[in-house]
């Protein structure tokens, strides 16, 4: 099949979870014959057509997609697009010929291996902005060849002439509002004019498809529940246990097997703070590690951090890491005696199929898709229960059975969301959209 994907998880400069799924994607299609082409919505690429190629690889490194917030960058896009747009025009990306002398090696950003690349400016800010406004999609050209256009997440907008297919990953503003700062009533519209027209519904979890129907009103016959994979490199995966220990060392000050990790957003679904209190009460004395960037609403979450960090006894318990490119944070994700991801709310959680993957147990909610995915390989637990989160770290740590236990079924649990199964329910899923 020919498959067009956007591009624009893929052109954030630190990624997070959705822009894995992007790239996995990609590269799994890929590797089994698909023919995947990307649209990137990066600005300042220029018309000179033998400097594109370079000018998208220095804007990834550079910068990335812009911010919603930097909407100087975007916004005269958006005007000169609002036309077109009104009056039912699709827009032309611009192919992004690859220059074989230019390499996207040590690039910051990961670039999956694309049989082409187009670019249109800004086009995902703007279809946002336009959809929150007006309630319309953003109509795009049909890619030369193209028979799916595939949005890894809820985007308004469509291809002309090919199936369109939709990835929902969560509701979370609706489902969770008191976590997010979302404009509720925006956010209604964008993933109304997302869904609409969609040929196939694709979500990654059973709790999401339940949550996608209570509050959408879409067809129960439409959504194909596809899951994820996650295929983390050999290298990674297997690395020397010396080579690991001289990173963790000289990298983080750590050592191998001697501290607790989260990683991900630090936002309120992330139950951050919860982690912080169980991590008090527990009775180790391994320290916690918090690894990723500030999300929604991290005001609080912040704070308490850094009030731990400034004290003389607590400080040495806590660690912050912010923002890793994908290779170090795995090396931090390897070292780990456990990862503790109790999240409120999860449309899949990858981090938990990332860490099984990685040999690593994990403590995780009893809530959402978490169990639907953790299976009986985690020690699952009550978010909203800092004991319980404290009583499982202990566990943990101190029960060397019980951790060998759990790499053993967590690695026989990975094998549920391998990557052949998930690919053989990618293709049902175009196969459905395609009719």
């Amino acid at each position: 099949m020919k498959i067009a994907i956007d591009g624009f998880t893929l052109g954030l400069k630190e990624g997070t979870g959705l822009a894995t799924f992007a790239y996995e994607l990609a590269q799994l299609l890929s590797a089994h014959g698909h023919e995947v082409s990307a649209v990137y919505g990066l600005n300042g690429l220029g018309r000179r057509e033998h400097l594109l190629w370079p000018r998208l690889l220095q804007r990834l490194g550079e910068r990335g997609e812009a911010q919603p917030r930097e909407w100087l960058r975007w916004a005269p896009y958006a005007a000169a697009y609002l036309a077109p747009v009104l009056i039912g025009w699709p827009l032309r990306p611009r192919p992004v010929p690859r220059s074989p002398e230019i390499t996207a090696d040590g690039s910051p950003v990961r670039i999956p291996d694309l049989a082409h690349i187009y670019n249109l400016p800004s086009i995902y800010h703007t279809a946002h902005a336009i959809a929150a406004l007006m309630r319309r999609q953003v109509v795009l050209r049909r890619l030369p060849g193209a028979e799916i256009f595939h949005r890894t997440m809820p985007l308004p907008m469509r291809m002309r002439g090919v199936a369109n297919v939709v990835t929902v990953h969560d509701v979370i503003p609706l489902a969770l509002p008191h976590s997010t700062a979302i404009n509720l009533d925006h956010y209604r519209r964008i993933m109304e004019a997302s869904l609409r027209g969609a040929d196939a519904l694709f979500t990654v979890s059973e709790h999401s498809k339940g949550d996608l129907l209570r509050f959408f009103d879409v067809p129960a016959e439409r959504i194909v529940v596809t899951y994820q994979a996650v295929n983390i490199p050999a290298a990674l995966r297997e690395i020397d246990e010396d080579e690991l220990a001289r990173v963790l060392k000289a990298s983080f000050d750590l050592e191998r097997g001697g501290y607790f990790l989260f990683f991900g957003a630090i936002e309120p679904k992330k139950n951050v703070l919860r982690i912080l209190d169980a991590h008090a009460l527990a009775k180790c004395d391994l320290p916690l590690v918090i690894a990723g960037r500030y999300g929604w609403m991290y005001e609080q979450e912040k704070r308490r951090i850094d009030a731990l960090l400034a004290g003389r006894e607590t400080r040495r318990r806590i660690r912050r890491i912010e923002y890793l490119p994908f290779t170090q944070l795995m090396a931090l994700l390897k070292g780990a005696r456990a990862v503790v991801f109790p999240s409120l709310y999860e449309g899949f959680g990858l981090p938990v199929l990332e860490a099984m993957q990685m040999g690593v147990p994990v403590i995780t909610s009893n809530v959402a898709s978490l169990p639907e995915v953790a299976g009986d390989a985690a020690l699952l637990v009550n978010p909203h229960d800092a004991a319980e989160i404290a009583r499982a770290m202990d566990r943990l740590a101190g029960d060397d059975a019980l951790h060998a236990e759990l790499v053993r079924t967590g690695s026989e649990r990975v094998q549920c969301f391998s990557s052949e199964r998930y690919l053989q329910r990618l293709e049902a899923g175009y196969r459905q959209a395609l009719g």
